[in-house]
């Protein structure tokens, strides 16, 4: 048994000249007694979407599940023009699932799952995930 040892020589200097930031940062100092300070923050300060959602668990209906990609997207805008709820596409090898709404019970989900199936999807069913729900920890200007 033979082992092999190496060492590689590296250059780890860096010339501080060519690191740059792009982002220029820039702070403005606002009074908390001026009475425009909320016309202030409305004016720069934007709703991020991202942050007005959290991830929870909860439940969906999934109304389809295929291989083929262009039949999910179909069933998708399909979907969209059907239900009054959020239409998701999830990939999970080898299946695009499509699923429906964002329910923190399952009564609510079983609602759905009842129209869908009166509406042309009789193997809908009711899937455990994480849903999006409004976050409520969340204060807006």
């Amino acid at each position: 048994m033979s082992v092999l040892l190496a060492q590689v020589e590296q250059d780890e200097w860096i010339d501080p000249s060519l690191l740059r930031d792009e982002d220029n940062i820039s702070f403005n100092a606002v009074r908390s007694t001026d009475k425009s300070i909320l016309t202030y923050i409305k004016d720069t300060i934007s709703v991020n979407l991202q942050d007005s959602l959290s991830v929870r668990k909860g439940y969906r209906v999934q109304i389809l599940a295929t291989q083929d990609f262009f039949e999910a997207e179909a069933a998708r805008k399909r979907a969209e023009q059907v239900f009054n709820e959020p239409v998701y596409v999830v990939f999970e090898s080898p299946y695009y699932k499509v699923r429906l709404g964002n329910f923190t019970n399952d009564l609510d989900a079983r609602n759905l799952e009842l129209q869908a199936r009166q509406k042309g999807y009789p193997s809908s069913w009711i899937v455990p995930s994480d849903i999006n729900v409004a976050n409520t920890n969340r204060r807006y200007p």
